[in-house]
Parts: C-alpha cells; structure tokens; sequence
C-alpha cells in the first residue's frame, strides 16, 4: 500500500509562536504557513504527533515558535511574560474573591449596623488589595 504524502501546516500569532499545528488531512492551508511535507502518522495526525514536546506545555504556554520555516522551541526566557501575566490573572481572581468576601462591610457600614472603626483593619486591607489589583492590571 502506497503512503500519501500530507503537508504540515502551522499557524502563527504576531509574534511568530507557532499556536496550531495541522496537516493537509484536515485543512486546506489558506492562512496557514506550511513547514513540512511527509509521510505517516506524524505528518498525517501533526496535530498530535509533529511537534516533540507538543504545541503546549502543562502550563497552557505555547512551546514553538516559527524561524525561517522551522518550528523552533521556545526558551524560558521567552516564555516568562506569558507566565507571569497567568500569575498575575491568578492572583487578581484571589484578590477579587476576597473583595467579594468582605463586600458585607460596605453593606453594614452604608447600612448604619457597624462604623468604619469597628471594621478599619479590614478596610485598610480591602484598599491594599484595590490598589494591587490595579496594579497587576496595569502590567
């Protein structure tokens, strides 16, 4: 039985990391670039099978980036402000959920059944999570 030969394509976002992998099995390459010809599993099921360490890591960071045609991996370097922009959205959501936690101080104060004395050590730390918040935002 004769093996067909199936193109690689990958695509690529602006900065050239490669965030999807497929072949000519199952796509028609229009706003693809292709990378590579073959025959097999590897080139057939690319998707899965072409890149070594796969299209991304357990961290959802995309591990390739495309140079002169050739999927290239991506140093850690590189990837560092992706990571530190997932630490950074995890951080505000902990910081949001204490706020969200803490909201019935504002309700009992506006409320008149507690004062701003009674709850000043919380508000203080609800206006340092405000502040960080705004300023992970920022980054």
């Amino acid at each position: 039985m004769d093996e067909c030969e199936y193109i690689v394509f990958a695509k690529v976002d602006e900065n050239g990391v490669i965030t999807a992998i497929n072949s000519s099995a199952f796509v028609d390459g229009i706003g693809w670039t292709e990378i590579d010809r073959g025959e097999g599993d590897r080139f057939h099921h690319a998707q899965g099978n072409y890149l070594e360490h796969g299209l991304t890591g357990d961290d959802g960071i995309y591990n390739y980036k495309l140079v002169d045609g050739i999927p290239v991996l991506r140093s850690d370097d590189e990837k560092a402000p992706e990571l530190a922009q997932i630490a950074a959205q995890a951080e505000i959501s902990l910081l949001k959920r204490k706020l969200a936690d803490t909201d019935y101080i504002a309700a009992k104060i506006a409320e008149g059944a507690a004062t701003r004395e009674e709850y000043a050590d919380k508000l203080v730390e609800r206006a340092v999570w405000r502040a960080r918040i705004n300023e992970l935002e920022v980054k």
